[in-house]
């Protein structure tokens, strides 16, 4: 079990989060990007865990997360 740290600039503020498994901590992190306005996106991210796959894998997962969400934004402007 890795002790994994998430820290997300947002227009509103840092928000730190932390988990001990890494689908907690990638929920806990959805949550908060969920919420974020699609035109601030992207916002800053860093992901530190003692082991460095976990954090690997989940920077990469935040990063996919937030242009998705981008392109869904783009795709509900009005034509």
């Amino acid at each position: 079990m890795a002790t994994i740290a998430i820290l997300i600039g947002t227009p509103n503020g840092t928000r730190l989060l932390a988990a001990s498994v890494e689908r907690e901590a990638a929920i806990m992190a959805e949550a908060v990007l969920f919420k974020v306005e699609r035109d601030a996106l992207p916002v800053p991210l860093w992901v530190q865990c003692g082991d460095a796959g976990i954090a690997g894998r989940l920077t990469r997962y935040l990063v996919e997360l937030q242009t998705d969400l981008m392109a869904a934004g783009a795709d509900r402007t009005p034509s």
